[in-house]
């Protein structure tokens, strides 16, 4: 049981990290639109300064969010600072990215930097799926997505494609997407989260989520290919 003083700051810190996935992902999807990408993707995973900086500024946001206060129950505390080091890893990629863009690393360690900070979340919220119950299945559907995006982001270094670009903007935005409406379940419907029969409607929100992302992505990348041919 959370701490009655620690909701809205352990909501806002499933709302916060998801919009930065969202918004980071809509970036990818518009730029490629607004350039009319639809074929091989750049060498390096961020094109612009913008996302670099973008990844530092909320990291450190999110790093304030969830410093644990006084009053905290000690599981409260773990859980604020494995929040608190997915946001140091994200930060930490987009400060490769920046190093890549002055010719100090190679634009290949921006997707093996994207990858690891997905694959260290995904490990951190995998532990949140031992509670069991809706929190343990919300936060184990979480973990899966981060690893779905870091295995499509190691495919990209070895076989870069725009198929597999655009995947990766569908996994990150379901990813995000996933955070809100998790966080949602857990902090705000009222559900009774030991409930079994919640766990098969948080499913079907699952489903909802992925399908929703889907429409988008594949949507987007259409609005590309026309773009591209017009």
């Amino acid at each position: 049981m959370m701490h009655a003083d620690v909701l809205p700051s352990t909501f806002l810190g499933h709302v916060l990290p998801g919009c930065a996935f969202i918004a980071w992902a809509l970036y990818w999807a518009v730029h490629a639109i607004v350039g009319g990408q639809n074929g091989p993707p750049s060498v390096s995973l961020e094109q612009t300064v913008f996302l670099p900086v973008f990844k530092v500024t909320v990291a450190l946001v999110g790093v304030w969010v969830e410093i644990p206060g006084e009053g905290w129950y000690p599981q409260d505390v773990m859980m604020s600072w494995q929040h608190v080091t997915m946001y140091s890893v994200f930060g930490l990629s987009g400060v490769v990215d920046l190093m890549a863009r002055r010719g100090l690393l190679s634009s290949g360690a921006t997707y093996v930097a994207y990858a690891a900070a997905m694959v260290n979340s995904g490990f951190l919220f995998w532990a949140h799926s031992s509670h069991g119950g809706v929190e343990g299945l919300v936060h184990l559907v979480l973990a899966l997505a981060f690893f779905f995006a870091a295995a499509v982001a190691l495919v990209e270094t070895l076989r870069p494609s725009a198929g597999l670009a655009w995947g990766r903007i569908g996994a990150q935005l379901v990813l995000g997407s996933w955070f809100v409406v998790g966080g949602w379940i857990l902090y705000r419907s009222g559900w009774d989260l030991a409930d079994p029969a919640r766990m098969g409607w948080t499913y079907m929100a699952f489903s909802w989520t992925a399908i929703g992302g889907s429409v988008v992505t594949v949507g987007a990348r259409l609005a590309a290919g026309a773009r591209s041919g017009a």
